[in-house]
């Protein structure tokens, strides 16, 4: 397979466009996996020996035979008047990976690669190849990013788009189904959930990087960064819960606290790390009302914070932000232990 080869102001062009797209309300939906174009874990493995192997160990992986044999589960389903969890779209999307295989849809994983990183069919090729005799070592730098741009806009989504991978979590992580939580007894979403402290923890998989040696945590100013996308997501996807709010009950009363004390902690950040990026979100966040049966204030408010989340994530670096330093949860909090590459200090 050959890539097309990009001239530097056409390569700069397509990132420009990229981003663009990436910004627009919408493009997340359009990423998320789509069962047609999964190819599974599997498809995956050959490369990744080491972040299969981390993946293994995690709940996200466990949830595939655990989450559906838990008495807890039955009755969530007995209440919504539902059959089985593997079948149920409600329960499909966040808890289970599926894949059409032979004209039909089967739960193949549970959380797994595509999840989060997209449905690979159609950019997994691309991703993997790396020039004509070239192996990774030895892939020119021009290859490289040709190849990373023409994977990302066949709908990959890199672990440098911090801001759309992230959502891929928060989409889950934060429940936006009010009869789920409030007739079916589920959580309006994880409690405690944080972008820093849950990717150090079990779900930590930067091997790649050290060339198979260590699964190291994220540098300083790279934590910084997700804690601060992870406060931005927050918000976003608060409203975007708070807005399927049609009654005074559990979810929407959770919600709300829950947006509020996002934008609350965007503020706590700008006080002591002001960027403009951030006053922008800031500004937006507490021109809307946290409120019932306001969906259509509070979903364009989710929009334009995307949309600045973008921004900020692709401008704001990790130094801007040293002052936040203090707010920074340490290892203590980090959720489940990162798995350790065999023969590892």
């Amino acid at each position: 397979m050959r890539l097309r080869k990009f001239p530097a102001g056409q390569l700069r062009g397509a990132l420009a466009g990229l981003l663009v797209a990436l910004a627009q309300p919408g493009r997340l939906a359009a990423a998320a996996p789509l069962a047609e174009k999964v190819t599974g874990p599997a498809s995956c493995a050959e490369c990744h020996v080491e972040e299969i192997e981390a993946w293994k160990r995690t709940k996200h992986n466990r949830t595939l035979h655990e989450l559906p044999r838990r008495p807890e589960t039955a009755e969530m389903l007995l209440r919504l008047g539902l059959t089985k969890m593997k079948g149920e779209r409600q329960c499909q999307d966040c808890h289970f990976l599926g894949q059409i295989i032979d004209e039909e849809y089967q739960t193949v994983a549970g959380i797994a690669c595509e999840s989060c990183h997209g449905a690979s069919r159609d950019w997994i090729k691309t991703h993997g190849e790396y020039g004509k005799g070239a192996k990774q070592a030895t892939e020119t730098a021009a290859h490289r990013a040709a190849r990373r741009v023409e994977a990302a806009a066949a709908g990959m989504i890199r672990a440098d788009n911090i801001y759309a991978l992230g959502a891929a979590c928060y989409g889950c992580h934060i429940v936006a189904d009010e009869k789920l939580a409030n007739v079916g007894g589920h959580t309006p979403g994880s409690a405690g959930f944080n972008l820093l402290t849950w990717s150090q923890g079990e779900v930590r998989h930067t091997i790649l990087h050290t060339g198979n040696k260590a699964n190291p945590e994220a540098a300083p100013a790279h934590r910084r960064i997700l804690f601060v996308v992870g406060g931005i997501l927050e918000t976003e996807y608060c409203f975007r819960a708070v807005a399927q709010a049609t009654v005074k009950a559990g979810f929407g009363v959770t919600q709300a606290r829950r947006a509020d004390a996002a934008r609350q902690l965007l503020e706590k950040i700008q006080a002591l790390a002001p960027t403009p990026e951030l006053a922008k979100i800031i500004a937006v966040a507490r021109a809307t009302g946290l409120r019932l049966n306001n969906a259509a204030e509070l979903a364009a408010a989710a929009d334009k914070i995307a949309a600045l989340g973008r921004e900020f994530a692709a401008q704001v670096t990790g130094e801007q932000l040293a002052g936040i330093d203090a707010l920074l949860p340490g290892p203590e909090a980090y959720k489940g232990q990162p798995y350790q590459v065999p023969g590892s200090p």
